[in-house]
């Protein structure tokens, strides 16, 4: 992975892929990793408003999370013995993720608090954390609802995303004339 360079100067902070692509014309490039860094920057910028290396150690909590979840759904010989050392590791892995959360909002309601900032934005994180902080009972949002709906947008986000990106790529190699019609389109 490429150096972080400080917050905004770059499209990517993770290196551009041109540069880290040099010398492999003619040469198969697994996509999967590229389509994932690119669909974590993007979310962490336009939902969160950080880049991709700050909210690399939520990613990196929920694919573990998922990993755990999957194993255990085929383990089921001998209930709850097996779940015991994977529900621990879940259970950290849960309480790591609602700590990174709580960490972005207390830098917004800091920001808000010190004057640095008159809101606490109009990304996906900002409205959540203006719903949290509402001062009606009837539109403010839990805790438990913010951190989830951070969840749900880091995981399915990036899923999807990924998903609708390998889709494209397929269907660009299968079909050569789609191909030269996109490339016409973007020059």
């Amino acid at each position: 992975m490429g150096k972080a360079s400080k917050a905004g100067q770059s499209c990517f902070s993770w290196g551009k892929p041109k540069e880290r692509w040099k010398g492999q014309e003619g040469k198969e490039i697994e996509v999967y990793n590229e389509f994932r860094l690119l669909t974590s920057e993007v979310i962490s910028r336009t939902a969160f408003g950080s880049n991709y290396l700050e909210g690399e150690k939520i990613f990196a909590m929920l694919n573990k999370l998922t990993i755990l979840v999957s194993q255990n759904i085929s383990k089921t010989k001998i209930p709850f013995i097996k779940y015991v050392p994977s529900k621990l590791k879940s259970e950290k892995l849960e309480k790591g993720i609602q700590d990174y959360v709580m960490e972005m909002i207390k830098k917004r309601e800091d920001k808000v608090v010190s004057g640095e900032a008159d809101s606490f934005g109009n990304d996906f994180l900002g409205l959540l954390v203006n719903a949290y902080n509402d001062l009606d009972d009837k539109n403010r949002v839990s805790l438990e609802d913010l951190v989830g709906e951070c969840k749900t947008i880091y995981f399915a986000g990036q899923e999807t995303v990924n998903s609708l990106l390998a889709w494209i790529v397929l269907h660009l190699a299968i079909h050569g004339d789609w191909q030269e019609k996109a490339r016409r389109e973007v020059i």
